[in-house]
């Protein structure tokens, strides 16, 4: 099963449980999209428009517009702010990509009429793009101020084959899956944990939890083709064919599907390291966990020597051989 989020019942007068007709891609307009996503950076709408240098008003109604497109209400509006709903946040987390894309179009724009001919792609897996991939970016933007990057981002496999193809000259992936024609070098590890709401009757056990008590239960992993999907896989099987498997997309869409349920997600411990010191997530103790994996570099032939990925390989880490 594919998990989405449920119509739950709103204020725009969307009758739940009704199927909607899907958003024309029209209809999706950018700005809005910046928007939503100014809201969930600023904490309220206020704020949200004053960055977008837009008035309140008007970024009141760009909002309901966009909640009555979408079918469902992504803010709770309250009096000390804003802050997305469950739906809300999953939609973030979409627009950030479209969001990511269309600065990478821009910026590979500009860069042809700075008569750039090679800009550097890169190509991240979506749990180092969220919390790694940021700050290596602004280190190097210190440090090569006009150097002409941007990147794609999407789980391990994609990665690769963006790599593979050319397209991108480096990426960063989570998964032990690599294409033969491309070279892989370890910058750091991560590990692959199991993890629940604070009201999970697990929260709190001694001893761990068997493989079989997980698999009996509703169960959170990201999709075919993540690293986090294959760490998990090497120590409860193949889960291709399991009933009742909730597949999401991103650990920000798992972290939201816990909030709304009962069920425990397997995930990075890089994606939930925050949730866990905020006390809304829990480590839920089960047999073979955590799983250690390693985070790795990989480009096709030999390092690359353009000046931009040498010294971004510098401030990752730097290849090290395999």
């Amino acid at each position: 099963m594919i998990w989405r989020p449920a119509q739950a019942p709103n204020d725009r007068g969307v009758a739940p449980g009704r199927p909607r007709p899907r958003p024309s891609p029209d209809s999706l307009d950018l700005i809005s999209i910046r928007l939503l996503l100014a809201v969930e950076q600023q904490g309220s709408i206020n704020r949200a428009a004053a960055a977008m240098h837009m008035t309140q008003p008007s970024a009141s109604a760009r909002l309901r517009r966009f909640e009555r497109i979408v079918g469902t209400a992504l803010l709770e509006r309250r009096a000390d702010g804003s802050r997305l709903t469950p739906a809300g946040r999953l939609i973030a987390e979409w627009a950030g990509e479209v969001a990511n894309a269309v600065e990478g179009l821009s910026a590979a724009i500009g860069s042809l009429s700075q008569g750039t001919v090679h800009p550097l792609l890169v190509a991240a897996s979506l749990t180092i793009a969220e919390h790694l991939l940021p700050a290596w970016l602004a280190a190097l933007a210190e440090r090569l101020p006009e150097a002409d990057v941007y990147s794609f981002v999407g789980n391990s496999a994609a990665v690769c084959q963006r790599v593979a193809s050319g397209e991108a000259a480096l990426g960063f992936i989570e998964s032990p899956d690599v294409p033969p024609s491309l070279t892989v070098a370890t910058f750091t590890t991560d590990e692959v944990v199991a993890v629940a709401g604070r009201a999970h009757p697990w929260n709190g056990v001694g001893e761990a939890v068997a493989v079989a008590d997980l698999l009996a239960g509703p169960l959170i992993v990201r999709e075919p083709g993540s690293g986090t999907r294959s760490a998990a896989e090497s120590v409860l099987g193949d889960l291709s064919q399991r009933a009742g498997l909730i597949e999401v997309q991103s650990s920000v869409a798992a972290r939201a599907a816990l909030a709304m349920g009962r069920a425990v997600a397997i995930l990075s411990a890089l994606s939930v390291a925050e949730d866990i010191r905020a006390q809304r997530l829990v480590l839920i103790p089960v047999e073979g966990f955590p799983v250690v994996r390693a985070l790795r570099t990989v480009w096709r032939g030999r390092p690359p020597r353009d000046p931009v990925a040498v010294a971004l390989l510098d401030i990752v880490g730097g290849p090290r051989p395999r």
